[in-house]
């Protein structure tokens, strides 16, 4: 297909060049307005005929190279010629390569002779073989160079690209083979031609596209263009009311959050990976298929990534491929908190293979950003991350009221269901302004027609999406009722055994053909007491209405819709049956030998009931009836088969953000389970704060109280890791008594290693900086600072250890002691500041910035180098240096500031306690004005909060008073001062 595509490119561009009589050769196109061919063809002519697919046009031949013919028989190198046309062509022209082909190279000649079939000038191809260099020419191959051909384009068949300019015959007498003038001598002679031509011809264009293979390689990794997973009902088919939803038949409504994501992609900023999270219904989906389809206009490759792609060889080779060619790419992650291994697979892969200046975009959809970036942090290489941005998308368009939104979306629906005639309810948009986000306006409109189309009354009350489910479900039954009748899942009394059919490859996803018939059959006869169905029909009806590529059936879409079911469903006992066993089937319906797959599977199965049973961020639903039904029948399930269950909901666990209902699951069972599955809990637990940190306790706990006896060196630095996890958890759960009876064993053991062994200094120091943070939250400050000086002392000795001349083998370790180093010494400034102990704190804080700004760039490195930059402040504060302090809070402020852009969700809230510790410092050194400005700032951010933390409350409160204060002192202020007084007065007021 590439062939025949540059093939017929090729075949528009390349023109016959009359010089009078009977004289004639080929040229091309290199412009609309520049064609190109031999010095010998125009010789002796200033202006030649050029002869188009579209007719004869006159041009004037601007340059020769050489401009004399010369004394020798054959014309000199690089025998050129440049002709302007009178009349300029559209298009672009050929697009010309930058390397001579190599030896045994393929290429063709496109062209015009006298020795074809047809009498006259006729379009003629060579087809030859690069030999070799020949003087300063290239000696071809093969076919037959025959008069005419002099000055056509020669492509090369591997780079899709002109390599030269087909000079003439090797033989004036035997016209076998001949010599091609290399594209570098166009590129030296013609620069500015050359250089207009590579410009015109970039990705997007069809010649570009046709040489780089674009539409072939945007199908081998993601499909047709801007086209995702969800995409897998024909446009002919009729969809179900939930696909309306999911499908895109509502046009995309412009929002502000598309150019932005075009400007990440397009502008060079080197942020690499974005987080767009927001809950469910916001649009996120519908928002990164658009920009999808954008950029594929403008000629990247770019789409959602299939479940497990980025994992096989061949396509990240098939990826680095496309980077290597010089195409753009984006790939989007939907369900990013459940494809970390995804992700981690291709950013090392591109990191490793790609080229240098690549333009590779990974945008990231999720419901929430925490824990996921927690869990990057630790999956992905820490190069990759200080190029994220993590962005919380609106869950409604603020460029467009819910109301207007309501009324197109009605119109939209109506016109696809073929009932145009109708319109809106009155309350319709009134209605709208109630729901909080996109999708639910959507819902509500689509319910408004589906119910006014069957001649009912419209009732506004309730979630518009359980009524759009029942609108779904009330199809598949009537689908099921045609298929199936006389069959006993066609009555009315099996309603609920058909839900809980429609329901399985909603819970188990990616299965086809028998597989999925046979998982259907297992589930059916989990459940005794059922009537007989027939398994091949409900395959039947679930393919009518949810085909998906290679026999599969699509889940439930979009992904609220399926969560509403498996409430539906797991609250109803004749629906599922036994639910323990119906769960309990679907969970553990991996057919693999294999462990881990089965771990895997269930976990795939698990975060779709998590999210159903309100595991997610805002907008969840924190308490529904179907939620005890639901824990019960869960956590029989997970009873039943613990040593695959038990891990599958720790995966699942440590990836969303209120995880607690699944660590009450786990409890009971990680209390009484073995060691082998308690080590298999232990090593997919979060090393973060999570909801599974109650877990993550009774895990740790056992695993240290139940020693084997064995006291290797190995065994000893495993129970020092887990006793240092331990104490951490324990401090997240509010045990603090055990945290530090934890850290102290800790370091009691690690110290006990060193001496054993003389290594592992790295974790003897992690144990006492560890221990020091325990203890100062603990109150206890001078112990706090003797267990801070000593991590200090070992982390400067391993870095001393690690030189920078080192090598490559080295860099990392010392990467992490340079941070490691810089962050114990802040903390030990910190601690000396607590003490009293301010200049020796100052240059502890000092050398601690020095360090980190020694690191290399990287998430890590930000945060500690931000934290260092605000100890410093406060001790050169506290140590009279005044404009010291102001300058290092500048600093604070403005990486703080880069930050809250990048991750507004992480680093926003700490910017105006930011800019209130900067304004203190302004107004020690008498910097008034800038002290104001920053006070301002800092109150217009606190407002935007509305005094979300006890903190925000108390700086808004100072904040007030200082600009108050400074309108005394500063004149051009002075009619703002009733403004704050006011502010302050009712702030004040409110806290009362």
């Amino acid at each position: 297909m590439r062939r025949r595509e540059l093939i017929r490119l090729i075949g528009e561009q390349v023109v016959v060049v009359r010089t009078g009589g009977s004289g004639f050769g080929t040229g091309f196109l290199v412009s609309g307005d520049t064609v190109l061919t031999c010095a010998h063809v125009v010789h002796g002519h200033a202006s030649v005929e050029v002869v188009t697919g579209s007719g004869a046009v006159g041009a004037s031949v601007v340059e020769t190279v050489p401009a004399e013919r010369g004394a020798g028989a054959v014309f000199g190198f690089p025998d050129l010629a440049r002709l302007s046309l009178n009349s300029p062509m559209p298009g672009f022209g050929v697009w010309l390569g930058d390397q001579t082909p190599l030896p045994g190279h393929e290429v063709v000649v496109h062209g015009f002779s006298r020795h074809t079939l047809e009498a006259g000038e006729q379009p003629d191809t060579l087809h030859l073989v690069v030999a070799g260099q020949s003087s300063q020419f290239v000696r071809l191959q093969w076919d037959m160079v025959v008069q005419g051909f002099s000055g056509g384009p020669v492509l090369d068949l591997r780079t899709g690209r002109i390599c030269g300019v087909l000079k003439a015959s090797r033989d004036e007498r035997g016209p076998q083979g001949g010599w091609l003038v290399p594209v570098e001598a166009v590129w030296k002679h013609f620069p500015d031609l050359a250089a207009r031509n590579a410009k015109a011809h970039v990705p997007g264009t069809p010649w570009c596209d046709a040489a780089l293979g674009r539409a072939r390689r945007q199908g081998v990794l993601f499909g047709a263009p801007g086209r995702n997973r969800r995409d897998t009902v024909g446009s002919d088919a009729q969809p179900t009311p939930a696909q309306l939803l999911a499908h895109g038949t509502m046009p995309f409504v412009d929002r502000p959050e598309l150019g932005e994501l075009l400007a990440w992609c397009e502008e060079g900023a080197e942020r690499r990976l974005r987080l767009l999270h927001a809950p469910g219904g916001a649009g996120k989906t519908r928002l990164a298929t658009e920009l999808c389809r954008t950029l594929t206009e403008r000629g990247w490759i770019a789409g959602f990534v299939q479940k497990d792609a980025p994992v096989r060889q061949e396509w990240l080779e098939e990826l680095t491929d496309a980077l290597d060619a010089g195409l753009c790419a984006l790939v989007v992650f939907d369900y990013a908190q459940v494809r970390l291994e995804e992700i981690s697979a291709l950013l090392e892969h591109a990191y490793r293979y790609g080229p240098e200046g690549m333009r590779l975009r990974l945008l990231l959809l999720a419901r929430s950003d925490e824990p996921l970036f927690q869990a990057l942090r630790r999956r992905v290489s820490d190069p990759a991350l200080p190029e994220t941005s993590v962005v919380a998308l609106p869950r409604t368009i603020e460029s467009e009221g819910n109301g207007p939104l309501a009324r197109r979306a009605f119109s939209v629906f109506a016109d696809r269901l073929g009932c145009g005639w109708l319109t809106p309810p009155g309350r319709l948009a009134a209605r709208a302004e109630w729901q909080d986000s996109v999708l639910d306006v959507l819902a509500l409109a689509l319910d408004a027609v589906l119910t006014l189309r069957q001649g009912g009354p419209w009732t506004d009350h309730g979630d518009p999406l359980e009524r759009v489910c029942d609108h779904e479900l009330r199809g598949w039954h009537a689908l099921v009722a045609v298929e199936l009748a006389g069959q006993a899942l066609a009555s009315p009394g099996s309603a609920h055994l058909s839900e809980s059919l429609l329901l399985v490859p909603t819970l188990v996803q990616g299965l086809a053909g028998p597989k999925l018939i046979g998982l259907l059959e297992r589930v059916h006869a989990a459940s005794p007491g059922q009537p007989p169905i027939f398994v091949d029909g409900v395959y039947k009806c679930l393919r009518t209405l949810y085909p998906a590529p290679g026999g599969q059936v699509a889940p439930l879409e979009p992904d609220r819709i399926g969560e509403i079911l498996v409430r539906q469903v797991l609250s109803q006992p004749e629906g599922s049956g036994c639910r323990t066993a119906y769960l309990s089937t679907l969970l553990d319906a991996s057919t693999s030998e294999d462990t881990e797959v089965r771990i895997s599977a269930a976990a795939d199965t698990m975060e779709v009931l998590a999210r159903a049973r309100g595991c997610t961020t805002a907008g969840r639903i924190e308490s529904h009836p179907a939620h005890p039904a639901l824990d019960s029948a869960l956590r029989e399930a997970v009873a039943r088969r613990p040593d695959v269950l038990l891990p599958a909901l720790t995966i699942t666990g440590a990836l969303l953000p209120h995880a607690e209902p699944l660590a009450t699951l786990a409890l009971p069972l990680v209390a009484e389970c073995g060691r082998e599955l308690l080590e298999s809990v232990d090593s997919r637990l979060p090393d973060y704060p999570s909801g599974l940190s109650p877990v993550a306790v009774v895990v740790l706990d056992r695993l240290l109280t139940e020693t084997d006896g064995r006291l290797t060196e190995d065994r000893q630095l495993l129970r020092l890791r887990r006793l240092v996890r331990y104490s951490l958890r324990s401090d997240d759960t509010g045990a603090r008594q055990n945290a530090l009876a934890a850290g102290r064993d800790a370091v009691d053991l690690s110290r006990d290693l060193v001496q054993q062994s003389g290594r592992h200094l790295a974790e003897y120091a992690t144990a006492l900086n560890n221990l020091s943070l325990l203890l100062h939250r603990a109150g206890s400050t001078a112990s706090a600072l003797a267990e801070s000086r000593s991590a200090v002392g070992l982390y400067e000795q391993l870095l001393e250890q690690t030189p920078p001349d080192r090598g490559r083998s080295f860099a990392a370790d010392r990467q992490m002691y340079l941070l490691n180093t810089a962050a114990a010494l802040s903390t030990l400034a910190l601690l000396r500041l607590t003490d009293g102990q301010v200049h020796a704190a100052a240059q502890e804080a000092q050398r601690s910035v020095s360090l980190c700004r020694q690191a290399l760039p990287s998430v890590r490195q930000e945060d500690i180098l931000l934290g260092c930059l605000d100890v410093l402040a406060e001790c050169q504060q506290r140590t009279g240096l005044l404009n010291e302090a102001v300058v290092t809070a500048g600093e604070a402020v403005a990486l703080l500031r880069d930050l809250a852009e990048r991750q507004p969700q992480r680093y926003l809230d700490r910017l105006p306690i930011a800019l209130h510790r900067q304004a203190r410092g302004l107004i020690r050194a008498g910097a008034y004005p800038e002290a104001y400005h920053a006070l301002h700032e800092a109150v217009a951010l606190l407002s935007a909060h509305a005094d979300s933390t006890p903190l925000h409350r108390e700086t808004r409160l100072r904040s007030l008073r200082a600009l108050a204060e400074l309108c005394i002192e500063l004149p051009e202020f002075s009619h703002e001062r009733i403004t704050w007084l006011e502010q302050l007065e009712s702030h004040i007021g409110r806290a009362g």
